[in-house]
Formats: structure tokens, C-alpha cells, sequence
């Protein structure tokens, strides 16, 4: 065997070797930016998901504020303050327009 023929399995065996190297350095790379990419994404879900839960939650407030002024506008006794104010009467004791039911005697 010459001297070229020796080294040729050689120079194959390195290079299966370095290819294999590389190769597991790559996929390990890889493996190791997964959980911390996972980790990333779920740490930014879950400000999305408060962020919009302190949303619902100052919505739901000023639903609840407007039910209250709702509720406080349309009581009986804001009604009758109101009714004084703007001069309508409606405290003042009923006037009879026409007489209904009377007999014929």
C-alpha cells in the first residue's frame, strides 16, 4: 500500500467524526433555547392575559358606577326633588277633573 491509500480512511473517519460533533453541538443549541424561548412566551401570555384582566375589571367598575347612577336617577325620591325643582307638582294632592260614578238621584 502506498502512503495516499493509508490515509484516506483517516481523513473519512475525522470527518464523520467532526460532522457528528457538529451535528449534536447544533441539536443540543437548539434543545437548550427551548425552554427559555417557552419560558419567554409564556411570561409575556400571562401579562397579556392581566393586562386584560385589569381591563375587564375597571370596565366591570364603571358598568357597576353607571348601574348605581342609573338606579339613583330613576328612585322615586329623585324623581319627586326633581319634580319640585322643575315646578311639575307631582307631590301635590291630585285635582279631580270630572267626577265619575255618580248616581242620579
Amino acid at each position: 500500500m502506498t502512503e495516499n491509500e493509508q490515509n484516506v480512511p483517516n481523513k473519512s473517519s475525522k470527518r464523520g467524526t467532526m460532522i457528528f460533533v457538529f451535528v449534536f453541538m447544533l441539536v443540543f443549541s437548539i434543545a437548550s433555547m427551548v425552554p427559555v424561548y417557552m419560558q419567554n412566551s409564556i411570561d409575556s401570555l400571562y401579562g397579556t392575559f392581566y393586562g386584560l384582566k385589569e381591563k375587564a375589571n375597571l370596565l366591570n367598575r364603571e358598568i357597576l358606577l353607571k348601574d348605581f347612577e342609573i338606579n339613583k336617577l330613576t328612585s322615586i325620591e329623585h324623581l319627586s326633588n326633581f319634580a319640585e325643582r322643575a315646578g311639575l307638582g307631582l307631590n301635590a294632592v291630585p285635582i279631580k277633573v270630572r267626577v265619575t260614578g255618580v248616581s242620579n238621584e
